[in-house]
């Protein structure tokens, strides 16, 4: 009888893999969408940062209440203002490299190996293209990947002009910007760290397009207010 299920399981695998792999890969979508919608409502906007740059406790905490203060008002009405931020540590090999200075130490080369490219790629995928972060602050490896996918708006469409110190259309450099140094908390990020804005996900069809708009135009608000601290 076993024998027997397993060629039924052989055969159906072999002719319905890739029809499986696909009905599972939109579960596992619309699973971290529902369960990233529901954990919106706790927060008027989401920043997410992904960069070579370790958090310590309390470090997020600090860089949120900035974007709090940054806020113009409490955009979803319900009496508080509130910022999530994710902060993403990922590094590439030559940043491991320099922030080793030569350290051959395991359990320190151990500390990055769980950070690299290859196994943080996943995570920000989810985060950046499916996840309800638009406003994004991130290094030049991971900036590239979302503008190469078609994944950033043109900052003239959300500030209404191209700043004289932008990068490119798309991103300014964060040190540029007088909220750096202003701010001790946003110190804590590379200055070269770049700051942009991402399309609206398409995945608001699984986490109900009404709210995934919302959010996205309470990011822009609060997108504006960074460029126009001064």
């Amino acid at each position: 009888m076993i024998d027997k299920i397993k060629r039924w399981f052989s055969n159906y695998w072999y002719y319905y893999k890739w029809t499986v792999l696909i009905i599972l890969f939109f579960v596992v979508v619309i699973v971290f969408c529902i369960v990233t919608s529901r954990g919106s409502g706790k927060y008027d906007v989401k920043i997410l940062y992904t960069g070579p740059r370790f958090f310590q406790s309390g470090d997020e905490e600090q860089i949120e209440a900035v974007f709090v203060q940054l806020m113009s008002s409490d955009y979803d009405g319900d009496g508080k203002k509130i910022t999530e931020f994710v902060g993403m540590p990922a590094f590439t090999d030559e940043q491991i490299e320099k922030a080793l200075m030569g350290n051959d130490d395991i359990a320190e080369r151990m500390k990055y190996a769980q950070y690299t490219v290859d196994n943080v790629g996943n995570a920000f995928s989810q985060q950046a293209f499916v996840g309800d972060a638009s406003i994004c602050l991130l290094d030049q490896c991971w900036y590239q990947r979302l503008l190469d996918n078609g994944g950033l708006v043109k900052l003239s469409e959300i500030l209404g002009y191209r700043p004289d110190f932008a990068v490119d259309d798309y991103s300014v450099r964060l040190g540029d910007l007088y909220v750096y140094q202003f701010f001790d908390a946003l110190a804590q990020l590379p200055d070269d760290t770049l700051v942009c804005f991402r399309t609206l996900s398409t995945a608001s069809a699984f986490t109900g397009r009404k709210a995934s708009e919302k959010m996205y135009e309470n990011s822009k608000r609060l997108f504006v207010s960074i460029f126009d601290f001064n």
